[in-house]
């Protein structure tokens, strides 16, 4: 079985909303539950991940047993536009600063490391990042990310191109991997790949460390991805991925651009790292404005994935639906 939480205030992630706190659990039957019981994997939550969404490509996620807290391309200020150009597209989020408010100061101050994948406006969010009161909060970025950073006053930067990796002390004194891999290709065929992430604790007690891959493109080079894995993950599958699970498309018809790849190589990537747990990255829900949109759409059904792995001989997968924007979906492993 596998309980399911659901928190206002929980793991190090805390959220206020009209000065409510509440939990919710539940009980989820894991996909191993009809199995023999001499052919199950035991899960338990202290071998496990705590993921918050906050909508679009803006996550926590705790990792159990060290307790290293990592916060992913936070968006909690103001839109969303690129190059200042909202006559040209503003994004909104839906829930989050809507019908739910976060103490964005609070969540940095119970976040060990700063994790920005990409030097762009959805994941480099500059009216966010201007906001940060503690500018010597350890950070974790690219080129791009770092050039964008640097002026604002952050001064607690480490750049990573894909290949490399650091290790992320906690403020509870886990120990965290960060593996950098050839993410998303947003640029012309020569411009260096973004970073998708490769994380996976230290064990100090000889436990059975947690590990995720994220990336919010669904674009990767499969040959990174390989090298991450034998350097991270001894050669070994991941436990959970994070990735889009549809398309996002720029354009009309054929002569249209995927930006974001999820309906076209979300198998490859799932037979590549054969992990646990897909959570699918609802980066495609947001609200929208400006003639740009005449031109984006979306290719593939988020609801129907587990039947899509389960064609592709993948039905041992769990697909697992982020809580609600702010509050906390604790997964056993």
């Amino acid at each position: 079985m596998q309980l399911e939480c659901r928190s206002r205030a929980v793991s190090g992630f805390r959220l206020a909303r009209h000065a409510v706190s509440r939990v919710r659990c539940r009980i989820v039957a894991s996909s191993t539950s009809s199995m023999p019981a001499t052919e199950r994997t035991r899960t338990s939550f202290q071998h496990g991940v705590t993921y918050t969404s906050y909508e679009v490509n803006s996550a926590g996620i705790k990792f159990n047993a060290s307790g290293v807290r990592v916060l992913i391309d936070p968006w909690f200020v103001g839109q969303l536009t690129f190059g200042g150009a909202d006559w040209l597209f503003e994004g909104r989020k839906r829930v989050i600063s809507r019908d739910t408010r976060v103490n964005m100061q609070q969540v940095l101050a119970e976040t060990d490391v700063l994790v920005v994948t990409q030097g762009l406006d959805d994941h480099c969010h500059i009216p966010t990042l201007s906001a940060v009161s503690n500018k010597a909060i350890p950070v974790v970025t690219n080129p791009d990310g770092a050039a964008q950073m640097r002026p604002l006053g952050f001064t607690n930067i480490t750049v990573l191109t894909p290949g490399q990796a650091i290790v992320i002390e906690g403020e509870a004194g886990g120990r965290l991997n960060i593996q950098a891999t050839a993410g998303a290709l947003v640029g012309p065929p020569w411009t260096p790949r973004q970073l998708g992430l490769l994380m996976r604790e230290i064990s100090s007690n000889g436990g059975r460390p947690a590990s995720v891959y994220f990336e919010s493109h669904c674009d990767f080079d499969s040959g990174s991805l390989r090298e991450g894995q034998k350097s991270c993950l001894e050669g070994g599958p991941v436990d959970v991925v994070v990735s889009p699970v549809v398309s996002a498309m720029l354009g009309v018809g054929p002569a249209s651009y995927e930006l974001v790849q999820g309906a076209s190589n979300l198998v490859k990537l799932l037979r590549l790292l054969r992990p646990k747990v897909l959570l699918p990255l609802m980066n495609h829900e947001m609200d929208v404005s400006g003639p740009l949109t005449a031109i984006m759409w979306q290719k593939g059904n988020e609801r129907g994935v587990a039947e899509l792995l389960r064609k592709e001989g993948l039905g041992d997968i769990r697909v697992e639906y982020p809580a609600p924007p702010g509050e906390a979906l604790a997964l056993a492993l």
